[in-house]
Formats: C-alpha cells, sequence, structure tokens
C-alpha cells in the first residue's frame, strides 16, 4: 500500500472538519516545498512582511528616540 493510499484511508475516517484541517495542512506543505524549488518566488518584500517586531505600535512618533537616542521632551 503506498503513503498515498494510506493517508487517503485515515483522512476518510476523520469528520469533515479534520479533513479540511489536514487540507490546509497539506497546502501549506505544498506551497514550502514550491519556495524551495523556486527561490525566484520568494519576494523580499513578503519576507520582511513575515519577520515579527516586539516593538511599541508607532515608531514614527518617537522616531528621535529610536533613531538618534535623544531625550523626549
Amino acid at each position: 500500500m503506498s503513503v498515498v493510499e494510506i493517508i487517503q484511508q485515515k483522512v476518510f475516517q476523520l469528520p469533515p472538519q479534520a479533513q479540511a484541517q489536514v487540507l490546509a495542512l497539506i497546502e501549506q506543505f505544498e506551497a514550502s516545498y514550491q519556495a524551495k524549488e523556486n527561490p525566484a518566488m520568494d519576494y523580499p518584500l513578503d519576507l520582511l512582511a513575515e519577520i515579527a517586531i516586539d516593538g511599541p505600535a508607532d515608531l514614527a512618533a518617537r522616531h528621535d528616540f529610536y533613531a538618534h537616542s535623544k531625550a523626549e521632551e
């Protein structure tokens, strides 16, 4: 029995909501492998958007403090 047949058997036994979760995971795997095969698909701005930043919500409001270490008035 192939891997695909085994997965198919197990997925059919799951409730519809769980089947949808399995499909979403498979789509994530597919996307990650396609990106590895075709690095041109990774756009720099998309990669930057994925970076999580722990900091203030509005850096512009306190630009001098963060950029130049100036005391706030």
